[in-house]
Formats: C-alpha cells, structure tokens, sequence
C-alpha cells in the first residue's frame, strides 16, 4: 500500500468543471461533471471532488435521497436513505485513501441532512477492490441480488452509446 495522500475534498465550482471533464473524461463529449454539477446546483445533493496539490484526484455525487432505480425502490424507502454514486479515483491515487476520505466525508454530510441510510451500488463483477474497500467501511450487500444499469455514453467524435452494468446495492447505517 502506497503512502495516504494530504487531500482537501470540497463540493464542486462551477469554474472547475473543465478541469474534471479534462481529468476524468477527455475523450468524452458526454459532460458528465456538469450533469453532476446540475444535481448540486438543484439541491438534490452535493458533488464532491478529492484534491491533491489543486489536482482533482477523485470524485463521487452524494444525492440526499435515492437511488431511483425501479429494482430497489421496491424493497427499500428511499425518503431518508442518501445515495453515493459516479465514485472515481483517478489509477494514480488508488489505495491512498481518496476513496475512503470521499466516502467518510459523504457519510458526515448525510448524517447532518438527517439521513438515516447511505447507500452504493457497485459492480458485481468488475470492481471486487472497490467492493471490499466499501465492506470494510461498514457497507453491506442489501440481500435482493443484483441488477442492471445503464447509462449513456458519448465518444469525442459524437458517437452515442448505452453502457450497463450488473450491480449489487450495499447499505449503511448512520
């Protein structure tokens, strides 16, 4: 394990957006960072950026309700259940502890929005390190198996495509 890293993690600017895009996603046209800033600026929850020597390191979008998805609004009451999701650490700053400080940091805001639950979905399959760090953080596997999302994407020459993932839904108390 590499050495933990001195973060500030912060709610996103408007002014910084660019930089993520550029950081993240630069060989998409999909604006995903200002989709995200969309949902702060609404106050439907708060995107959260990890920063390293004013290098964006990671993020992750805490929604103070959710998640949406038909699969788990079935079994689950959302109302005071918040929902971390887009959770990204760029390769060079895994296993630093980028994640686990966006999360903790996510859970603090939570609790004083008086959220009850926070909850995650992550990929069955393709992301086990990702799975055990959440596991170790106090997350459980909701019990309802797994489920499919997708989501769009847009390449950097306009091409549009639907992505999806088999994901398992872990929860936490607050």
């Amino acid at each position: 394990m590499r050495d933990t890293l001195q973060i500030t993690i912060k709610p996103v600017e408007e002014a910084q957006l660019d930089i993520l895009e550029q950081a993240f996603d630069p060989d998409s046209l999909s604006k995903y960072h200002y989709k995200r800033f969309e949902v702060q600026k609404s106050g439907a929850g708060v995107y959260l950026i990890a920063w390293h020597n004013y290098t964006p390191v990671g993020h992750f979008l805490l929604y103070w309700s959710g998640p949406y998805d038909a699969q788990v609004t079935r079994y689950l009451d959302i109302t005071s259940r918040a929902f971390l999701q887009a959770g990204a650490t760029k390769s060079e700053f895994q296993r630093r502890g980028v994640a686990t400080a966006l999360i903790q940091e996510a859970e603090r805001l939570a609790a004083e929005k008086r959220c009850t639950h926070i909850g995650l979905e992550v990929g069955s399959t393709d992301n086990p390190g990702a799975k055990r760090l959440y596991e170790k953080l106090g997350y459980v596997d909701w019990g309802r198996g797994e489920f499919e999302i997708q989501w769009e994407h847009i390449d950097k020459h306009g091409n549009k495509r639907i992505f999806s993932e088999m994901v398992t839904y872990m929860q936490k108390s607050l």
